[in-house]
């Protein structure tokens, strides 16, 4: 019997990368790959960009197998971490060939099987082969990505590896293969399984005190000022093309090329929505501006982004790697090494530092897109200094918690915790805990190096105390996305961390596929209009975007110099081109306090309101409960929390247009504000096609959990739609 297989693999090479061969330092291992390849040859692969892995295989029913084969590796790997690698078949004299011939042949065959995949599921050619190759950047503690939520029975020498079907009936946040895993691990897993935190009964330490709770009188505690970056975002992430609304309402219309341009913000979770909404046979350009004047959002972003998008890991491994750099304090071994070396390949070699003190770097991605930043050069010297720290991962964890677990904060966050679910506050503990983004039950112990890009260069902890990374997506999607892998909505956590890996993956083989250039640059806002608007930027040379995201720039600058900034710079040609603005500080903008923006909440207003409950006949034995803990109650807070969702503030917000002269301000650059939104609703709870009349938002309990409790969505926010009009609209404001 004969078996004959080939296996070819021709990744996408860049000429800017190195294309040094990977030379075993052993002649026999040497002769064994192919040895050193020749300039000829080298020369040839180079011209036509490509790096090769070619390995042939003949099988023969005796059992001795000849391989011979070579090896070009990705640039960025090393020959051990970024090759197919085969176990060294069993010697013919071997005592134990049959039990160690075994395990190789079952090592070969897998391999094949996973070739048989890309007939069998369709899956692509590229991506299937890449799967071959690792880099061990995924989470398992062997270094492999993980699809599926595995068993819990787990421990830092030997975990189970199948699959988790059998949920824990008390806590709901760790699943077994079976009940003897289970009964094995109830040891370890009884501390959480038991923790007070999953009690319905629990109730913050100010009740079990009997004390006011600070947040209650701010002006009593003391906050000490230390430099944060808002790295996660607090609002759930948006399309903001919207094409079913806007360029392809007609089905059958043709969809021009497209640029859009994020003014304020190097946050990529609106980019990557949106670009995860483009039709998969879109055929036009997209070219993407990530503006950011911070440096250190502006890097970490541009180091996200190429690993991410750059040829070497495949896509799973890339995804599920990434999802780690956005959101763990702490990373695999190999996987920070390999950021090491990325930070070395953008920063350190390669890159232009031009007369004019700007940094600037073209970088290839999988697919026919690429990846630009231009920035000044002083702001690549403190990204530098964090990446390329020595602090231990125990140092920056004690940090880390320093931060996320202060007793000076335990009001606030328990606050928070009193909101949830049982499941999902100690999940939300766990996390602060470990500062790693994985499922409940995952074993983390290859974690063994901090995230540098999360702590600065001295190891302190660069986010805000109240962060929280379920805030920028939509929990209605990211319970969806865990249930698909096997993780219960309990577990929030480990469904956020299958979501954004899904959404991650999803982006990087719409870049590869699809023609999209992203640009990544670190300027003032107003600075960067004016640049474009004389073309500064060859990419945008005709200074004409279909979308521009101004974020929330209106509460710092005004209304009239964002649209003075941005409005010119709007594609006059198509007519579904809009700015988009969002505020979050409108109701204190020349507003008197009773002007109704909000409602006011404090001491004197939860006393108020719990007069005017007592007032009307049977609430006030419903309420008995809640009142008889006072200012106190836990369910009071939220009940006084959550006025501003059932608030119509409507009213309000028109006089704050009034008093920003919005419409003068718009009709002055050819402008008008959008009646009917056809980006995002106005305000958060309200559907994007609800009905004019329709002012406040209409949930169940459980849309207002995800959407408010839960998702951390900011009720009083509100967002604007503006598009261009003829210019007869200006004569209507001329005095």
């Amino acid at each position: 019997m004969r078996l004959s297989a080939q296996i070819a693999f021709r990744p996408r090479w860049s000429p800017q990368l190195s294309s040094r061969v990977c030379e075993p330092s052993n002649p026999a291992s040497r002769a064994l790959r192919g040895g050193t390849r020749p300039a000829a040859s080298r020369a040839h692969e180079q011209t036509h960009g490509f790096l090769s892995f070619q390995a042939r295989f003949r099988f023969r029913s005796a059992g001795h197998v000849r391989g011979r084969g070579e090896t070009r590796i990705n640039p960025l790997g090393d020959c051990s971490s970024s090759v197919l690698v085969l176990p060294r078949p069993p010697p013919r004299s071997s005592s134990l060939a049959m039990v160690v011939g075994k395990a190789w042949y079952s090592a070969v065959v897998s391999g094949l099987k996973k070739l048989r995949d890309i007939k069998d599921r369709g899956v692509d050619k590229f991506e299937s082969l890449e799967s071959l190759m690792s880099f061990s950047l995924g989470s398992a503690p062997n270094g492999v990505t993980i699809s599926h939520l595995v068993c819990g029975n787990a421990g830092n020498s030997k975990s189970c590896t199948q699959y988790g079907v059998n949920v824990c009936a008390q806590c709901h946040l760790i699943k077994y293969c079976s009940e003897k895993c289970k009964l094995q691990h109830w040891s370890k897993h009884r501390v959480r399984c038991t923790h007070p935190f999953l009690s319905k009964s629990w109730q913050p330490s100010w009740i079990s005190e009997g004390r006011e709770p600070i947040f209650l009188y701010p002006s009593n505690s003391v906050t000490l000022y230390r430099p944060s970056f808002d790295f996660w975002g607090d609002l759930p992430a948006m399309d903001v093309l919207r094409l079913s609304n806007n360029e392809t309402t007609d089905k059958f219309a043709a969809l021009d090329d497209l640029k859009l341009c994020f003014a304020a913000s190097s946050d990529i979770r609106d980019m990557i929505r949106t670009v995860n909404s483009l039709p998969y046979d879109y055929p036009g350009y997209c070219d993407i501006l990530l503006n950011d004047t911070s440096s250190v959002l502006l890097n970490r972003t541009l180091i996200i982004l190429f690993i991410l998008l750059s040829s070497g890991p495949s896509l799973e491994e890339a995804a599920e790697f990434c999802t780690h750099l956005m959101y763990s304090a702490a990373l695999p071994g190999a996987g920070a090494e390999y950021v090491n070396r990325c930070v070395n390949f953008i920063y350190g070699t390669g890159g232009e530092y031009e007369a004019d003190l700007s940094f600037q770097r073209s970088l290839d991605t999988r697919g026919e897109g690429k990846l630009y930043c231009v920035q000044p050069s002083t702001g690549t010297k403190r990204i530098s200094e964090m990446c390329h720290s020595t602090y231990s991962l125990a140092t920056a964890l004690k940090n880390m918690k320093e931060i996320t677990l202060t007793s000076d904060r335990v009001d606030f966050r328990e606050k928070y915790y009193a909101a949830l679910q049982p499941s999902h506050r100690m999940g939300f503990h766990r996390f602060r805990e470990t500062g790693i983004l994985v499922p409940f039950s995952h074993n983390t112990s290859n974690f063994t190096e901090p995230n540098r890009l999360l702590f600065s260069s001295q190891g302190a902890w660069l986010l805000p105390e109240d962060s929280n990374p379920l805030w920028g997506w939509d929990v209605a999607g990211v319970k969806y996305s865990g249930i698909k892998h096997g993780v219960e909505p309990e577990d929030i956590i480990g469904c956020l961390f299958f979501h954004v890996k899904d959404q991650l993956r999803e982006f990087a083989k719409r870049v590869r596929d699809l023609r999209i250039d992203i640009h990544v640059t670190s300027f003032d806002a107003g600075l960067l209009a004016k640049g474009i608007s004389v073309g500064a930027l060859p990419a945008f040379e005709d200074a004409s975007f279909d979308r521009v995201v101004t974020g929330n720039l209106v509460d710092s600058l005004g209304m009239r110099t964002c649209l003075a900034d941005w409005g010119p710079l709007l594609n006059r040609d198509n007519p579904s081109a809009s700015i988009l603005m969002q505020t979050k500080a409108w109701q204190l903008q020349g507003l008197p306090i009773h002007s109704g923006g909000a409602a006011q909440w404090g001491p004197h207003a939860m006393k108020l309101f719990i007069e005017k409950c007592n007032r009307v006949p049977g609430l006030e034995v419903k309420m008995k409960a809640v009142f008889d803990q006072g200012l106190r109650s836990p369910a009071l807070l939220r009940i006084v929390e959550s006025l501003d969702a059932f608030h119509d503030n409507e009213t309000a917000f028109q006089e704050y247009l009034v008093e920003e002269d919005t419409d003068r301000s718009a009709a002055a650059f050819d402008l008008q504000l959008r009646t009917t939104h056809r980006v995002h609703p106005k305000r958060f709870g309200i559907p994007l096609d609800a009905p004019q009349w329709q002012k406040l938002p209409d949930l169940s309990s459980e849309e207002f959990y995800d959407l408010f409790t839960i998702g951390g969505a900011t009720l009083p926010v509100r967002f604007l739609e503006f598009e261009a009009c003829d210019g007869r609209q200006r004569h209507m404001y001329v005095e």
